[in-house]
């Protein structure tokens, strides 16, 4: 009741903002009622790009460490990993602009699939990739849960914030190679105490905020699996380009 009482303040303290400042889209300038972008420029960013995996023979035959497409047996991309949509999530990892997180996750919205609530409806749990505890005092927020947790716990499956937890810090990933990320990454999430009953036997939803090789995704999604989850999907706000 209290979460729902919060969550009404805030959309109507937005609402009346935005009629005295209105909300402006953040490549062309014209006003605009939700979200980030206007119609016509998200365009230009939406990718909705859905992807089915299989596992590789070499992966079977234990020949290989896991990759995304070994572990996922999808992942859906809403967008591109570019232009103002970079720049907004840099601003929010780095600089911990907090403002920039209600549009967009309005954004996340309106790159789901139109069926959206059947889409997500075929998941019986939903959860996010988590932030290291250092990372969220820093900022003060857990970016993968702040963008997607609103969104989708009164939506389609279960949502739960806490069924996989970092038990150590990374370094940043982003300058790394592959094989490099796979290896920072190792070992780096475990299941929380509570989750081993939510997920024996169930379809995962995996959401994050960027998908650049999968490495991430695909280690929580070891750790899934090997709790027992049916199967593991991955959902990302954006995609880099090597998946454009």
């Amino acid at each position: 009741m209290l979460k729902e009482y919060g969550r009404a303040m805030a959309y109507y303290a937005r609402v009346v903002r935005e009629l005295i400042f209105p909300r402006h889209c953040a490549v062309c300038g014209n006003v605009i009622d939700t979200g980030y972008l206007c119609p016509e420029c998200r365009k230009g960013y939406l990718l909705q790009k859905y992807v089915q995996y299989e596992p590789r023979e070499e992966y079977l035959a234990g020949q290989a460490e896991p990759m995304a497409c070994d572990v996922l047996k999808s992942v859906l991309l809403l967008y591109k990993y570019d232009g103002m949509l970079k720049d907004a999530l840099h601003e929010i990892k780095f600089n911990g602009n907090a403002a920039l997180l209600p549009l967009l996750r309005e954004e996340a919205e309106a790159g789901l699939p139109a069926a959206k609530l059947r889409w997500l409806g075929q998941y019986d749990v939903i959860t996010c990739i988590p932030t290291s505890p250092e990372r969220r005092a820093r900022r003060g927020f857990d970016l993968p849960k702040a963008l997607f947790a609103p969104l989708l716990e009164q939506r389609g499956g279960e949502f739960q914030s806490q069924v996989l937890e970092r038990v150590r810090s990374t370094a940043p990933l982003f300058e790394l190679a592959p094989q490099e990320r796979r290896s920072e990454l190792a070992g780096c999430f475990a299941l929380s105490q509570s989750a081993q009953r939510l997920i024996a036997g169930k379809r995962v939803l995996l959401c994050d905020d960027i998908y650049t090789t999968g490495s991430t995704m695909a280690e929580a999604a070891g750790v899934l699996l090997g709790a027992g989850a049916a199967e593991v999907h991955g959902l990302a706000l954006c995609a880099a380009s090597s998946h454009w």
